[in-house]
């Protein structure tokens, strides 16, 4: 073989070697931008990280003794069932304000009236009310909120500074034990589900503020089935699934709903809103001074381990009076008239409208 020869196969063997590294770097670098992508993803690290971070944010001066509750005023002049879904902080998840106090007394008195109607867990459920008991008690309120909360004990303990009591910052064995612990720390209602080949399923919660339903009625139910009730509800039921389904991790989205309320009391486990849909004919038996404009400000947050979906909500509650002396009066009977008129008309019936809207819109159209 000739010298020329032998350069000439020289040359072909180096640029092989060459195509070969550079394949293999591109190759290298495909994985590695594949398996960050993935744990950007899927790391919980990660999500827990920035939530304590922002938890920070808040001043270690809070007062929620003169915290004034959010205003929230959701009517629209026509209602259209939607899901109607903002972006949300996860700072928000829970929220305190000048209320807490004697909430928490109500829900603790409610918790012992009502225990298997304000809270209950199914054996699948309790993983993941053991993640959210962990994250809450050991992580979100003594950062979020050190004014309010403090570990104790080598943070072994929570303290409530505002109501004397400790709960440990590991979870009780027992998911039940957990969410009655939850219900008298936090005033967030809340509800676990887990996805299934059928649809997401609620395995968990803890609900002392309803809304004119049975809370325990909802356990062991499909997203589809808990909704059943609510009118034109197919309309959004396959969006909401996928929605369920979509929602990652470190993200948080809320929305808004509202109804009215004749009376005062903060448990509604159906007596107002169900005795409003059979007996249209008692628009004189309530008061105006005991009327309420109910509101709840909902979320939608991805426990990163479980990979569970929690529904929380905070529940406010406004006389009808104050919406008046906003000068709102004609915009909410408006709202009461629109829930009749949109995509979903039976809002009307389901919200007990022909109970109480005639003489609340006099009322709210009055000087």
């Amino acid at each position: 073989m000739t010298s020329q020869h032998v350069r000439h196969a020289e040359n072909i063997v180096g640029r092989l070697l060459v195509g070969f590294v550079i394949v293999a770097v591109i190759w290298r670098c495909s994985v590695f931008i594949i398996q960050s992508r993935w744990r950007k993803k899927q790391s919980p690290v990660k999500y827990q990280q920035s939530e304590t971070q922002e938890h920070q944010l808040v001043a270690k001066n809070f007062d929620w003794a003169t915290t004034e509750p959010k205003k929230l005023r959701p009517f629209k002049p026509i209602y259209h069932i939607t899901m109607a879904i903002q972006s949300n902080s996860l700072s928000e998840l829970i929220i305190m304000d000048k209320n807490y106090l004697s909430r928490i007394n109500l829900r603790r008195q409610l918790m012992e009236r009502h225990q298997r109607t304000v809270y209950g867990c199914l054996p699948t459920g309790r993983e993941a009310v053991h993640e959210l008991y962990a994250f809450l008690m050991g992580e979100h309120l003594p950062n979020h909120y050190p004014s309010m909360f403090r570990l104790t004990d080598s943070r072994k303990m929570l303290e409530n500074t505002v109501t004397g009591r400790s709960f440990p910052v590991n979870p009780y064995e027992d998911g039940e034990e957990c969410l009655r612990a939850l219900g008298q720390t936090v005033e967030e209602d809340m509800f676990l589900l887990h996805k299934t080949p059928e649809g997401h399923f609620t395995d968990a919660f803890v609900c002392c503020f309803p809304s004119g339903f049975n809370p325990s009625e909802k356990l062991g139910k499909l997203l589809k089935d808990v909704h059943g009730p609510v009118p034109s509800y197919e309309k959004i039921g396959a969006s909401m699934e996928r929605y369920f389904s979509k929602l990652e991790v470190g993200k948080s989205v809320k929305r808004n709903n509202w109804s009215i309320q004749t009376h005062p009391g903060m448990f509604d486990c159906g007596h107002d809103i169900t005795t409003a849909k059979d007996e249209p004919g008692r628009g004189e038996s309530f008061r105006i001074e005991e009327t309420y404009f109910r509101s709840e400000l909902q979320a939608l947050t991805r426990l990163p381990k479980t990979g569970s979906v929690l529904f929380s909500f905070k529940t406010y509650m406004y006389p009808i009076s104050d919406i008046k002396e906003e000068g709102l009066g004609p915009e909410l009977a408006d709202a009461m008239e629109g829930l009749r008129k949109g995509n979903a008309p039976g809002m009307w019936r389901y919200k007990g409208a022909e109970r109480w809207a005639e003489k609340l819109c006099s009322y709210l159209h009055s000087p």
